[in-house]
C-alpha cells in the first residue's frame, strides 16, 4: 500500500490521491515529497523503481529482512535501515520492526512491512504542522528518526516495571514462573541492546556530517541529539542487563537456600530416627532369653524411651541451634 504526502512551497500538507501524478512534484526543488509503503509488493516496488530509479540492490534489502541498522550512500538518495521496537500488550516478548528510508533531497520514502507508531505518528503530525515538512526531506527524516528513538522510552519503563516486579517475586515465590520471566526480560534486553548499538553507530555517521547534500551540515547537531538518546538507551540497557543477571544470582542463592533447609530438616529427621532404629532392631531380634520380652511393661517401656531419645535429640539440637 502507498501513500503519498506533499507539501509544496507556502502551502498546506496533502494526501496525493493520484500517485501516478508523483513525477510533477519530485520535480519541483521547493516541494517535499514524503511516499510511506505498507506491505510492499512486487508493484510497490516497482513504482518505487519507475519513479525514483532506486538500485536494485536497495530495492532487494526492502524485501528482506536486515538484521543490522546501516546507511549506504548512492548518487542521489542515501538507503537508511532504521529499527523501531514494540512489545505487545497480550505478549511479553518484544519485537524489531524493520524501517528503510530512502532519503533525496526533496523526498522520503519509508518502506516497512508491519505498522510503526512512529511512522504513524509522524504522518499525523506532519498533516497538521506544517512546519516539519516545510523545512525540507532532511529535517523530515531526521523528526521521523527521532519519533522512532523516544517510541523506545515507553518499552523501557515497562521493562523496568517488569524487573521490579521479577526481582519481588523472587524473594516472595521462587519457583520456576519467576525464573522464566526473568529468563524472558533478558531476551527481551538483549534483543534491544541487538538493535541499539548498530543504530548509535549509524546516528554517529550521519551526525558527523559526511552525508551532504542529502543531509545537511546544519542538521548534524539534531542528529547527534538523536544519537545521545540512543546511548542513553544503550546505558539503561546496560544497567538492565546487570540487574536481571543479578535476579538470576538471587534467583540461584534463593532456591539453593531453601534446598539447604530441606535437606537440613531431612537430615535432622533421619539422625533422629537412627538410635529409633537401633532400639526397634535390637528388640526386633528373635532370641528366646531375652529379659525384656517376657516383661509386662517392657512395650510401653521402649516406646517411652524411644520417646525420651527422641525428646532428647531434639532439646540438643535447639541448643546448638541446628534447628
Amino acid at each position: 500500500m502507498i501513500q503519498v504526502l506533499i507539501q509544496e512551497k507556502d502551502k498546506d500538507v496533502f494526501v496525493l490521491q493520484n500517485t501516478e501524478t508523483i513525477a510533477s512534484y519530485i520535480s519541483k526543488k521547493d516541494t517535499t515529497v514524503w511516499v510511506d509503503v505498507q506491505k510492499p509488493a512486487e508493484t510497490d516496488m516497482g513504482f518505487l523503481e519507475k519513479y525514483f530509479s532506486f538500485h536494485p540492490l536497495a530495492i532487494e534489502d526492502c524485501m528482506t529482512t536486515i538484521q543490522r541498522p546501516k546507511i549506504d550512500r548512492y548518487e542521489n538518495y542515501l538507503f537508511i535501515v532504521l529499527h523501531a521496537a514494540i512489545i505487545a500488550p497480550h505478549k511479553d516478548k518484544a519485537s524489531s520492526l524493520e524501517l528503510d528510508s530512502f532519503v533525496g533531497e526533496n523526498y522520503v520514502v519509508t518502506v516497512h512491512f508491519k505498522p510503526v507508531p512512529s511512522v504513524g505518528g509522524t504522518w499525523e503530525r506532519c498533516i497538521k504542522n506544517t512546519h516539519i515538512m516545510s523545512q525540507g526531506a532532511a529535517y523530515l527524516f531526521y523528526f521521523l528518526a527521532d519519533a522512532l528513538v523516544d517510541n523506545y522510552f515507553p518499552i523501557l519503563e515497562k521493562l523496568d516495571k517488569e524487573i521490579q516486579k521479577a526481582e519481588d517475586s523472587i524473594f516472595k515465590n521462587a519457583d520456576a514462573t519467576a525464573l522464566n520471566k526473568l529468563f524472558i526480560l533478558k531476551e527481551n534486553v538483549l534483543l534491544l541492546r541487538r538493535t541499539i548499538g548498530p543504530q548509535r553507530e549509524t546516528m554517529n555517521f550521519i551526525a558527523r556530517g559526511d552525508y551532504q547534500p542529502m543531509l545537511p551540515d546544519k542538521l548534524s547537531i539534531y542528529f547527534r541529539d538523536v544519537s545521545d538518546l540512543l546511548a542513553r538507551i544503550n546505558d539503561t540497557l546496560d544497567t538492565y542487563r546487570d540487574l536481571l543477571t543479578a535476579s538470576m544470582d538471587g534467583y540461584l542463592s534463593v532456591t539453593s537456600n531453601k534446598l539447604n533447609e530441606i535437606m537440613k530438616v531431612l537430615t535432622i529427621i533421619a539422625t533422629i530416627m537412627m538410635p529409633l532404629t537401633l532400639v526397634t532392631g535390637i528388640y526386633g531380634m528373635n532370641f528366646r532369653f531375652m529379659p525384656e520380652i517376657t516383661w509386662r511393661y517392657g512395650y510401653f517401656f521402649v516406646l517411652l524411651l524411644m520417646v525420651a531419645i527422641a525428646g532428647g535429640m531434639l532439646f540438643f539440637f535447639k541448643k546448638k541451634k541446628w534447628l
